[in-house]
């Protein structure tokens, strides 16, 4: 535990109290100052060593590379491409300054650009799964595809034993629906690097979009044993025990992915999905409307949402519906295309009814639930199910 009270004051950058007599002291602002100086001077002193060696030798291209982490650090994107652009002037065919120019570039938002540098990049080392990689996202992104398929069938004709570029085909393939040519890529990935743990897990979203779960999860252990704290995997193999109706190692997987990725909406959405399996509706609503606070257009988790509490007689009002008519235009996750949620909500019902059933056999009385809504004029609408029940009979 710290005793140095000047020392914890700098930290938080709290002013003194005033004094007995009620004056501030003279320190008062001074925590303020300093406070506001400290990201100054962390960069300041973080460069030093850069700035003194380029002092000596200004044609130093790893301290001028040095510079522009620092400032990539700091967020200082303009400040870093500068640096990195000097760095390149002196060593060009430098493939980790290529890929730093590149991804400062996409911190920019200058995708053009960034896709010159990493076709730069790969020029000077083909091999390069990572570039592969994000370059093929910049362009799926793009809606791109064709021109993607095409520079990794081209890389391909050169060299056939380039796994990155395998890869890259396996993921723009998916991305088209072909996913049965997305497998067969991703194997070709697969036989030359065992440890390519992103072509395990394109592999399992395909077998899992072909309705082969069982495949699917495999694929999956095989990704998350090469790499353990990759959410995206963890939410992918949740939605696969999810297909299966394995609600309770839905949980556990999207609870993981939680733990890794706290704002994944995905991983939220998979929780909600899989605690309305179990009959925790309350549950679920809590955790799907903690995807939609993260991702606002979510239209699955909206749809998802809704179904539910239609199950308590809750209606959206027209002002709300007109709302997720616009939402429903919206892409569907890529986690989500081959089971929409109202197929799921169906599934879950079904389950849902055969337990009831069950409880009606054993005698156990219906649930009391109350649940509340505004109305449109701001009234407060209370319903109690199992209230209404008893009254009707």
């Amino acid at each position: 535990m710290e005793n140095n009270p000047k020392r914890k004051m700098e930290r938080t950058g709290s002013p003194d109290r005033p004094d007995k007599t009620g004056k501030a002291s003279s320190q008062a602002g001074k925590g303020t100052d300093k406070t506001r100086d400290t990201a100054y001077n962390r960069l300041n002193k973080a460069l030093e060593p850069y700035e003194k060696a380029l002092a000596k030798n200004p044609e130093n291209a790893g301290a001028w590379a040095g510079k522009a982490a620092v400032y990539l650090r700091h967020r200082m994107y303009k400040d870093s491409l500068k640096a990195i652009e000097k760095a390149l002037n002196l060593e060009p065919e430098n493939t980790g300054y290529l890929y730093e120019k590149g991804f400062v570039l996409l911190q920019l938002k200058l995708d053009e650009e960034a896709l010159q540098a990493f076709d730069r990049l790969l020029e000077v080392n083909p091999d390069s799964d990572k570039t592969w990689n994000i370059k093929t996202s910049i362009l799926c992104r793009h809606r791109q595809h064709e021109k993607a398929l095409k520079d990794s069938e081209k890389a391909l004709t050169a060299n056939p034993k380039l796994a990155g570029a395998w890869y890259a085909k396996g993921s723009v393939l998916a991305d088209l629906g072909r996913y049965e040519e997305a497998i067969h890529a991703y194997d070709s990935a697969l036989k030359l690097d065992q440890n390519l743990a992103r072509a395990w897990e394109g592999k399992a979203f395909a077998l899992y979009s072909l309705d082969r779960p069982v495949e699917a999860i495999i694929a999956y252990d095989a990704a998350l044993k090469i790499n353990p704290d990759n959410a995206k995997t963890w939410v992918g193999k949740g939605l696969v025990h999810l297909k299966l109706s394995k609600f309770k190692k839905a949980i556990e997987a999207c609870s993981k992915a939680i733990s890794i990725k706290p704002d994944s909406a995905e991983a939220w959405y998979c929780k909600g999905m899989a605690l309305s399996g179990l009959n925790k509706d309350e549950e679920a609503l809590g955790a799907l409307g903690r995807a939609l606070r993260i991702n606002p257009d979510y239209a699955e988790a909206q749809k998802a949402r809704n179904s539910i509490n239609s199950k308590f007689g809750i209606a959206m009002d027209e002002e709300e519906e007109k709302i997720e008519e616009k939402k429903s235009k919206v892409s569907m996750s890529v986690w989500t295309r081959k089971e929409p949620t109202n197929e799921i909500i169906q599934r879950n019902r079904g389950i849902e009814k055969n337990r009831g059933k069950e409880r009606d056999q054993r005698g156990e009385g219906a649930k009391s639930i109350e649940l509340t809504k505004e109305d449109s004029k701001g009234k407060v609408i209370k319903k109690n199910k199992g209230r209404e029940k008893e009254e009707k009979k």
